[in-house]
């Protein structure tokens, strides 16, 4: 091989390995910076580190402003505020993006120019405050048709639209975009244009037809005794009619309501179980019933019956419910009356305290079971003005000593100081002592049974709380 051909085969072989050599340290220099030739929003980053470039945009973000100029008036806004954000780490992210650090990526930035345009995030919320700023100042604001309840209660009415007036995009958002892509000031000259509402009279109208409708489709529910309708207030309350980004939408009923309705009818139909009360002799055949007994009930399936009520409401079609009812069973509490008893006025357990009243005889008889174990006692019970009632009744409230007031027949006031050993048994109505009479065995009183001070005291202690009072003729 000639000496000249040797020679360029060598200078072939060391000028790549020269060139490799060179780009090895030149991309080993750019790993984590900005390649030559990068910019971003026009302004030379190159070999930045990241930090270097996070503090560079960001300083140019927070020192960007953009001119508003509405209506004459012109004010300095930072387009953060406004709903446009320069967002610092996707910038960054952007200038250092792994797709950029090729060999060829390294090879091109010597010759390319590579430019990255700021990445602004948008907050539609504060763009439409903005807007909604600016054309209140201008006062071109307009309204949604809105449907709303009536001061009845009872119906939907219509609060018609306004036209008005926004901002025309291009002229405001569209600028502070591209400001904020660009990171350089700019004034945005804001132009009003002709604003649709979003709600329409016609399509407010329509809605609050449609609620109306359901407003006055009669739906009632029968607990058997009584009918229970659904007041149009009541139905009215059930009912929204929604707004949304694309209008108005269809009213709705709300079915918890509805159940909650349809459950306080059944609540109030409801009835607990009458425990009956009731004497027998010792053969068992019944001599006196003081209480009856009587089943109680609770009304089912309530769920079913709300959704039928539902149903009737979206159809527009009358409704008239019924309840159902599970029974629930009474008892009997059934006393023996004591051997003699069946034929006193008040047919007494064995061994159970009372006292009779005789209105008649004007005479108060202490009994146990069917023996007296204290009188008969002359007393004074209601004048023929003021009678003594008449019934079967328990004792309720005593007091050693008290004051009583009441109402004479003719209507005025009385006042009875130092009343000794009072046991009410009905209302008004007691049992107590008399000192101020001298004799007793007539009807003279306000109503109560007057009796010596001595058979009160006895009484008093005798009758306990729930010891019967029978008073007849």
């Amino acid at each position: 091989m000639s000496t000249r051909r040797t020679l360029l085969l060598t200078a072939a072989v060391a000028v790549p390995l020269a060139l490799g050599g060179a780009g090895t340290a030149y991309a080993a220099h750019y790993q984590d910076r900005a390649l030559p030739g990068s910019t971003v929003a026009g302004v030379d980053v190159t070999g930045m580190t990241r930090a270097e470039l996070t503090a560079a945009v960001r300083q140019r973000a927070e020192a960007l402003r953009v001119t508003v100029d509405a209506d004459g008036t012109t004010r300095s806004v930072d387009p953060a505020d406004v709903g446009y954000r320069v967002d610092v780490d996707a910038t960054v992210d952007a200038v250092l993006a792994a797709d950029h650090r090729t060999w060829s990526s390294y090879a091109r930035s010597l010759v390319s120019h590579h430019d990255v345009a700021a990445v602004v995030t948008t907050d539609d919320a504060a763009v439409q405050r903005a807007v909604a700023g600016l054309v209140g100042e201008a006062g071109e604001k307009g309204r949604d048709a809105q449907v709303r309840l009536a001061s009845s209660k009872k119906s939907f009415t219509v609060v018609p639209a306004v036209p008005g007036r926004t901002v025309d995009p291009a002229s405001f958002q569209d600028v502070l975009e591209r400001a904020a892509r660009a990171m350089e000031p700019a004034t945005a000259h804001v132009d009003l244009v002709e604003r649709t509402p979003a709600v329409t009279t016609a399509e407010a109208e329509k809605a609050a037809a449609a609620a109306n409708a359901v407003v006055r489709t009669p739906v009632s529910i029968s607990d058997g005794s009584e009918k229970h309708a659904a007041s149009a207030a009541r139905k009215a309350s059930w009912v929204t009619v929604p707004t949304t980004s694309d209008g108005i939408g269809a009213p709705e009923v709300d079915a918890a309501k509805v159940r909650a309705w349809v459950d306080s009818v059944a609540a109030d139909a409801k009835r607990s179980p009458t425990t009956g009360l009731r004497y027998v002799d010792a053969d068992g055949a019944v001599r006196r019933v003081v209480t009856e007994a009587v089943d109680g009930r609770t009304a089912k399936d309530t769920g079913a019956l709300a959704e039928k009520v539902l149903a009737a409401l979206g159809a527009h079609e009358k409704y008239a419910g019924k309840l159902g009812y599970t029974t629930v069973p009474a008892t009997w509490e059934q006393r023996t009356v004591a051997p003699g008893a069946e034929h006193l006025a008040y047919p007494a357990a064995v061994g159970e305290k009372w006292i009779d009243v005789n209105l008649s005889r004007h005479t108060m008889t202490a009994y146990v079971g069917a023996k007296v174990v204290y009188g008969p006692v002359s007393m004074v019970n209601g004048a023929s003005a003021t009678p003594t009632v008449v019934g079967t009744f328990q004792v309720y409230l005593k007091n050693p000593l008290m004051t009583m007031r009441g109402a004479n027949a003719d209507g005025t006031n009385y006042e009875t100081p130092d009343v000794p050993w009072t046991s009410f048994f009905h209302r008004g109505y007691a049992l107590h002592g008399a000192p101020w009479r001298d004799s007793f065995g007539y009807a003279a009183s306000h109503g109560c049974i007057n009796l010596p001070v001595p058979v009160a005291k006895w009484v008093y202690d005798f009758a306990t709380v729930g010891t019967t009072v029978t008073t007849h003729f």
